[in-house]
């Protein structure tokens, strides 16, 4: 069975942000222009790797969409 290369780092970049997430454990206040909310580190780092995950998901879904339009 053959890995891509693609996946082998996708793995390594879940890997790092999951270890990296289970490290940072302390409380952080975040300011969202006038609200300040405090959060635990590893929940805001969660919410960011999944809001950048999901940007990459819809991008490339849109960019599929866009090359099929073209052809």
């Amino acid at each position: 069975m053959r890995v891509s290369p693609k996946l082998i780092i996708a793995a390594v970049i879940v890997v790092a942000a999951v270890w990296f997430i289970l490290v940072n454990k302390s409380r952080v206040d975040i300011y969202l222009w006038v609200p300040k909310i405090t959060a635990p580190m590893w929940l805001v780092l969660l919410l960011t790797f999944a809001g950048g995950l999901l940007t990459g998901l819809l991008l490339r879904r849109n960019a599929r969409q866009e090359h099929v339009r073209q052809h």
